[in-house]
């Protein structure tokens, strides 16, 4: 998967999910809408969405693109804890729903944010 694919990848994973006219062509946008869009499955219980996010995630780092992989991280993965953080949820039930590799760069999220570590590289 090239990173210009990764929308329409998301699309076709998702077909509940749809990318709003402003947002499509701009990655980081897509992935705060798709942030909501899971709060949203994690409100209603659909679990089976939650799982299919994580697996996609997941799949984003596999493709070993520094681009991609950023787009996981500071797209999807942060968008997630921000969203369901500024919404009262705690991003932290997400985590169950993560591959390895997506939990382990949840936790250097983490580690940024709380002054762990300095920076991201």
């Amino acid at each position: 998967m090239k990173y210009e694919e990764v929308d329409s990848y998301l699309s076709d994973a998702f077909p509940g999910f749809t990318i709003d006219y402003f947002a499509e062509g701009l990655p980081y946008c897509v992935a705060g809408s798709f942030a909501l869009y899971l709060l949203r499955a994690y409100h209603n219980n659909s679990i089976d969405t939650l799982v299919l996010a994580g697996q996609f995630i997941e799949e984003l780092y596999s493709h070993k693109d520094d681009q991609i992989d950023n787009l996981a991280t500071i797209g999807y993965l942060e968008a997630i804890q921000n969203v369901w953080a500024n919404s009262s949820v705690d991003p932290e039930e997400m985590v169950k729903y993560l591959g390895a590799t997506s939990q382990k760069e949840w936790i250097r999220l983490n580690k940024l944010w709380n002054g762990e570590i300095g920076s991201w590289t």
